[in-house]
């Protein structure tokens, strides 16, 4: 009698200490746990745009705060604020200032590499406390409706006459870098690049030749408006892809490799980070909103519009991801002399 005592004595302590470790008192991967669901925002919520209005990183930030609020996802209104300038620092020195602040949120795009690179800001990309990616976005070669060329390779031969003048996001950023490489993998002329503030300043500037400029590197998205419009004033020559789109206005694009540039492998990230020192807790609650977000009808649909690759990431892999990035953009900054 007293070893079944014994016996159910210790599988009572055994049933209670089970219980005490249960996963159910953390934080679930995506934020469902119990201690997640008690942290969440108090008041209004910052979601910063580093961008000007009109851009990629505007479009895509105000579909996801559209959802959250139809969704009713945070406690709190989601409000977006555009905060451009100095190639996206001040955003990200503002996010930055709000340390271990949930109220502050913001979209990022590669820019976020390579304007702390190159501008020797006094934090790292890594810094930054990650949320989720939900998408990348490709890179097509566009041309004004009334070029004459007709190939990548057409621009290709042009440009290694003579220089030609392009445009793009930001001076030292995504666009620019993507344009470096296709001199360097070519061996081109040196480009004429002229710096713009959003994919659709970039857009407007191929359309009305502003400048001289005669090709752009924008995601399909950005030159959507000018191609598929009643008044088409873009076209695009190829895409910066392994296989060519398989849906809508854009399907059987060739891809760029395929006319003599192979570079199939640079993408923008659209994603969302916080403020350096939130909380497992409050991280949680952001990637649990974003992950609904990415699994929404509405956002799905949208993915297939603006012709985005799905890729959520969050927790390990995100930071994983970041990391990697990181280095790919150190990378480009030191081959192309971006930084003394």
């Amino acid at each position: 009698m007293a070893r079944r005592a014994t016996v159910a004595l210790l599988a009572t302590a055994l049933i209670t200490l089970t219980a005490c470790a249960s996963p159910a008192a953390s934080p679930s991967p995506t934020g469902g746990g119990t201690a997640a669901a008690s942290v969440q925002p108090t008041h209004p919520v910052e979601f910063v745009i580093s961008t000007a209005p009109g851009g990629g990183s505007d479009v895509y930030a105000r579909i996801w705060q559209g959802i959250i609020e139809t969704q009713k996802l945070s406690p709190q209104p989601v409000q977006p604020l555009n905060k451009e300038g100095a190639s996206g620092a001040v955003a990200f020195t503002y996010i930055y200032d709000h340390k271990g602040d949930m109220h502050y949120i913001f979209v990022t795009l590669n820019s976020f590499f390579t304007t702390i690179i190159t501008q020797k800001l006094p934090y790292k990309a890594t810094d930054f406390t990650p949320i989720a990616n939900l998408a990348l976005d490709p890179f097509f070669l566009w041309v004004n409706d009334d070029s004459p060329w007709k190939t990548a390779q057409d621009f290709v031969t042009a440009a290694k006459e003579s220089s030609v003048t392009v445009a793009g996001t930001g001076a030292k950023q995504e666009d620019e870098a993507l344009f470096r490489r296709i001199e360097d993998t070519m061996k081109l002329k040196p480009f004429t690049y002229i710096s713009q503030t959003s994919g659709a300043t970039v857009a407007a500037a191929l359309a009305g030749h502003q400048g001289g400029v005669v090709a752009t590197v924008n995601n399909p998205s950005e030159g959507l408006p000018l191609y598929s419009g009643s008044q088409k004033k873009l076209r695009p020559l190829c895409a910066f892809t392994p296989s060519s789109p398989t849906k809508g206005v854009y399907t059987g694009l060739a891809t760029c490799a395929s006319q003599g540039i192979p570079i199939d492998d640079y993408y923008i990230m659209r994603a969302v980070m916080g403020p350096p020192g939130l909380s497992p807790q409050q991280q949680a609650f952001w990637v649990d909103v974003f992950k609904k977000v990415n699994d929404s009808a509405e956002w799905k649909a949208k993915i297939d519009e603006f012709f985005l690759s799905p890729d959520f990431k969050s927790g390990l892999e995100f930071r994983q991801f970041l990391s990697k990035y990181q280095q790919l953009h150190q990378d480009i900054a030191t081959k192309f002399k971006w930084v003394q």
